[in-house]
């Protein structure tokens, strides 16, 4: 697990037959066989270590569904090692599990910070967008972002120097992809009131849940949870 908070920019050594090599001198120093590494969100096991060089396994799976089919050698990508039991989570929980690839659709400066928009074009999990809300984070390439407003596929971040600077993003141009993690507790919520309804749906054959107590309608329903804040 991790947080979305950057620790490094490492650079791609290598790519090559299921195994990626990293430069990362600062992770490296302490690594050990079989951590997990996040590289651009991507959570990823060690497997050899060479000084500051990292290896990492990754299956044609992770290949084609991540940006690890774009990157090129000498790309500066964001490193986290896995939290320990004592570390400060100062971003939120991220698993290294993504949910898909967006694509940077818009970026410009705005005052003290950048302004980024990301379109949704290739998702693990066509609910996605059910998990994206306002205020609400998301990780990008790894980085522990608010979202501030969403409209149909594309969703806006603001950027702090700080973060601006220190990760990859400074690097990112119009047209660049970039990994996508939803927040897992979003995700569990709704999957889970998801479960309620269509079970409740599939019992009673109506459109609202029956209710076990006393045999009426529940009024569990998504206007109901739209309507009252919920969603």
């Amino acid at each position: 697990m991790f947080s979305g908070i950057i620790k490094e920019k490492g650079v791609v050594k290598s790519i090559n037959k299921g195994i990626l090599s990293i430069i990362a001198p600062l992770t490296g120093r302490n690594a050990y066989i079989g951590q997990s590494v996040a590289v651009n969100g991507l959570c990823l096991t060690v497997r050899k270590i060479n000084y500051r060089e990292l290896f990492f396994d990754f299956t044609p799976e992770t290949y084609l569904a991540s940006t690890l089919r774009y990157f090129k050698i000498g790309e500066k990508v964001n490193i986290e090692p896995a939290l320990s039991a004592n570390s400060d989570i100062s971003g939120h929980f991220v698993l290294g599990h993504i949910d898909g690839i967006g694509k940077i659709v818009f970026k410009k400066p705005a005052n003290n910070s950048f302004v980024m928009g990301i379109k949704i074009f290739n998702t693990i999990n066509d609910d996605i967008k059910n998990y994206l809300i306002k205020k609400g984070s998301i990780a990008i390439d790894g980085i522990s972002l608010t979202i501030n407003e969403f409209k149909n596929d594309v969703f806006f971040v603001s950027i702090i120097p700080l973060t601006y600077n220190e990760t990859n993003l400074s690097f990112k141009k119009i047209g660049d992809c970039v990994n996508l993690e939803s927040d897992i507790l979003e995700k569990t919520i709704v999957k889970r009131v998801d479960d309620i309804i269509r079970n409740g749906n599939e019992k009673t054959g109506t459109e609202r849940p029956l209710n076990p107590n006393n045999g009426t309608y529940s009024g569990l329903t998504y206007e109901f949870l739209s309507e009252n804040g919920y969603l």
